[in-house]
């Protein structure tokens, strides 16, 4: 609790030598900030989208393999429920492994796949900010920028360059994913 509150009061500290700065110097020439929200690069941008659909291409086999799989887990399941109390206790027996080995060989590919899945779609989301910094980057050094926040409680629609950046990151090649 006590580094919590340390980091807070440092963040605090920081957050206002920014603004003093800021405000120096715009005293003495003024000062051009910019604005970025994250959420909507990360959720709106053309290099997000595309590689959103790579992924789902990517992993469609997989998860089509992972439904067949829950699907013969559920049948083995619904006849050794429905006839298993007809069968030998030695072939209910059989059934009741075969289940158990089935539905572990589900659960082991279901959890590879997840892992899979969230290490990728870190990996998109890493291209994503990457594209996006440097857009941002570009249009702060020509637009002649001072500061561009992506992290703010509060900013004004005035400094606001999201459809920019969106605009300029629809304008570029869309960066590939690491080939699996």
């Amino acid at each position: 609790m006590a580094r919590e509150d340390c980091l807070m009061r440092l963040r605090d500290i920081l957050l206002a030598g920014v603004l003093a700065l800021g405000a120096a110097c715009a005293g003495a020439q003024g000062i051009k900030i910019g604005f970025v929200d994250g959420y909507r690069i990360e959720n709106e941008s053309v290099t997000a989208l595309k590689l959103i659909e790579a992924l789902k291409k990517e992993f469609a086999p997989r998860e089509r393999q992972l439904q067949d799989m829950q699907k013969q887990v559920a049948d083995l399941q619904a006849r050794l429920e429905k006839g298993g109390a007809k069968m030998k206790p030695t072939e209910r027996e059989a059934r009741e492994r075969e289940l158990n080995a089935l539905a572990q060989r589900f659960e082991q590919a279901r959890r590879g796949f997840v892992e899979d899945l969230e290490l990728r779609k870190r990996e998109a989301r890493g291209k994503v900010i990457e594209d996006a910094n440097i857009v941002i980057k570009s249009i702060a050094e020509a637009e002649k920028f001072d500061l561009v926040l992506q992290d703010a409680v509060f900013h004004s629609r005035q400094i606001d360059i999201t459809e920019k950046v969106l605009k300029a990151m629809a304008k570029r090649p869309v960066p590939p994913l690491s080939g699996r």
